[in-house]
C-alpha cells in the first residue's frame, strides 16, 4: 500500500468512526494505531511506540494540574455559589433589563474564573438567570442564548482546561497563558455587552424596571460571604501566579485546598458532596487523559507520514504574509470548533498547525490565546455548540432558537476580538512580559 493511500485511508477511518458516533479519543487512538501499523508494517514497532507514548503522556507534570482546578470548580458549584453570584449582581443593578443582562455576562466571567467548564456554566446560568432575564422583558429563547454566551466565557477566561492542554502540548508556560488571556477576556466581555445592547430580543408588552414582588431576591450575610470568598479565591490564585509566588500547579493545589476548606467552614457542603466532587473530577480528568493519549498516538503517525511537513510546504508562500496566515489558521480552528469539543480541537490541531506557526515565527503564546478565543466562539455555533446545547437542555428551549440568538454574539466576538489581538498583540503579551 502506497504512503498516499495510507494517509487517505487513516483520514477516512477517523472521520468515518467520528460520524458513526465514536468518542473522539477512540477515533484518534484507532486511527493512530492503524496508521502506524500500516506505515511501519510490524506489531513490534507499534508496541514500542504505543507503550512509550502512553507512559510519557500519562506522566506529564502539566497534566496533573487539571484535577486540581476541576476539584476547585466542583466544590464551588456544589456549594451553590453560582446562585449567590447572580443574586448579588441582580440586586446591584436593580431591575433594569440591560444592566441585568450585563450582570449575567459578568457573572459568567466570574464563574469562568473559578470553573473552567463552559457547559456546566451555561447550564447553571440557563437554569438560574434565564427566568430572571425573561421576567425583566427578554424573550425566553434570547434569555437562554445569553446564558449560553455567558457560559462560553469559561473557555477563554483562565483557569480554562484547554489552556492547560495547549501549554502541555506546546511547552508554553501555562501561567503565562493564564495571565495573557486576561486582556482578551475583558475585550470579549465588552464586545458581548455591545452586542447585548443592539441584538437583545425583548417582548413587546414587557415593562422595564418593574420589580416582581413574588421573587425572593434578598442578599443575606451568607450570600455576601460566598461572593467575597469567590473573589478572594480568584485574586489569590491569579495574584500568586502573576507575582511569581507559586507555580500554576501549586496555585491549583492551593485553590483546591482553600475551596474545600472554605465550603466546609461556611457549611455549604457535606462529606457526600466532597466525595461526588472528587469522583466527578477524576472522571473528567480520565476523559481528558484518554483524549491526550489518543492524540499523542495519532501525532506519532503524523510524524511518520510527514503530513505537517507537507502542509508547511503548502503554506510556505504565505509565510511572508503572517497576518493572512494567522487568519487562515484561526479559520481552520474555528471550523474544527464547530464540529468538535474544545479539548478535542486542541489535541487534534496543535500537532498539525504548530510547525507552521513555528516556521512563521509567530509567538506560540499569542497564537494560543487567539486559538482559545476561536474555540470559545465555536461553543456558540452549530452544529456542535456545546454551550448552546447545555443551556438549551437546562432551559428547555429549542436548540435552533438558542443558536439564532447566540450567533450574532459569536460572529462579532470572533471578528472584533480577533482583529484587536492581531492589530494590538500587546493585549495578550504585555502582562506575561511583566512576569518575566
Amino acid at each position: 500500500m502506497s504512503h498516499e493511500v495510507i494517509i487517505w485511508f487513516v483520514t477516512g477511518w477517523f472521520f468515518a468512526f467520528l460520524i458513526l458516533g465514536q468518542a473522539v479519543a477512540t477515533c484518534l487512538l484507532g486511527a493512530g494505531v492503524v496508521g502506524i501499523l500500516l506505515w511501519t508494517g510490524g506489531f513490534r514497532v507499534l508496541s514500542g511506540i504505543v507503550g512509550q507514548d502512553v507512559f510519557y503522556t500519562s506522566s506529564t507534570y502539566s497534566l496533573s494540574i487539571i484535577p486540581l482546578y476541576l476539584l476547585m470548580a466542583q466544590m464551588l458549584v456544589r456549594g451553590g455559589v453560582i446562585v449567590d453570584l447572580f443574586r448579588v449582581g441582580h440586586r446591584i443593578v436593580g431591575y433594569r433589563r440591560y444592566p441585568l443582562g450585563v450582570a449575567t455576562l459578568i457573572t459568567g466571567g466570574l464563574l469562568g474564573a473559578v470553573s473552567g467548564s463552559a457547559s456546566a456554566s451555561s447550564a447553571a446560568l440557563a437554569a438560574l438567570a434565564g427566568p430572571e432575564l425573561e421576567r425583566v422583558g427578554y424573550t425566553r429563547a434570547f434569555s437562554i442564548s445569553l446564558a449560553a454566551v455567558s457560559g462560553s466565557l469559561s473557555a477563554i477566561i483562565p483557569p480554562s482546561i484547554v489552556f492547560i492542554l495547549y501549554g502541555s502540548l506546546t511547552l508554553v508556560p501555562i501561567g503565562h497563558m493564564f495571565i495573557g488571556a486576561i486582556g482578551p477576556s475583558i475585550v470579549c466581555i465588552l464586545v458581548y455587552m455591545v452586542c447585548l445592547r443592539f441584538f437583545g430580543q425583548t417582548r413587546p408588552d414587557a415593562e422595564d424596571g418593574v420589580r416582581d414582588a413574588t421573587v425572593d431576591d434578598r442578599v443575606t450575610g451568607r450570600t455576601l460571604s460566598a461572593v467575597l470568598f469567590v473573589i478572594f479565591l480568584m485574586l489569590m490564585v491569579f495574584g500568586a501566579i502573576y507575582g511569581g509566588v507559586v507555580t500554576v500547579g501549586e496555585a491549583g493545589a492551593l485553590g483546591a485546598f482553600v475551596s474545600v476548606v472554605g465550603m466546609f467552614v461556611m457549611n455549604r457542603v457535606s462529606l457526600a458532596d466532597l466525595g461526588q466532587a472528587l469522583s466527578e473530577s477524576v472522571k473528567i480528568t480520565a476523559m481528558l487523559m484518554m483524549l491526550v493519549i489518543g492524540a499523542q498516538i495519532f501525532a506519532r503517525f503524523l510524524s511518520f507520514s510527514r503530513v505537517p511537513r507537507m502542509l508547511l510546504d503548502v503554506a510556505e508562500p504565505l509565510l511572508a504574509y503572517p497576518s493572512l496566515l494567522i487568519a487562515l489558521l484561526l479559520l481552520v480552528i474555528f471550523l474544527a470548533g464547530m464540529v468538535l469539543e474544545s479539548a478535542a480541537v486542541i489535541v487534534l490541531m496543535v500537532p498539525i498547525l504548530m510547525p507552521i506557526v513555528t516556521a512563521a515565527q509567530i509567538d506560540p503564546l499569542w497564537f494560543g490565546v487567539m486559538a482559545m478565543l476561536m474555540i470559545s466562539v465555536g461553543l456558540l455555533t452549530p452544529p456542535v455548540g456545546l454551550a448552546v446545547y447545555a443551556a438549551a437542555a437546562a432551559g428547555k428551549v429549542s436548540v435552533a432558537q438558542v443558536f439564532r440568538g447566540a450567533f450574532s454574539f459569536a460572529f462579532f466576538a470572533a471578528l472584533i476580538c480577533g482583529a484587536v489581538m492581531i492589530v494590538f498583540p500587546g493585549v495578550v503579551t504585555w502582562l506575561p512580559g511583566l512576569m518575566e
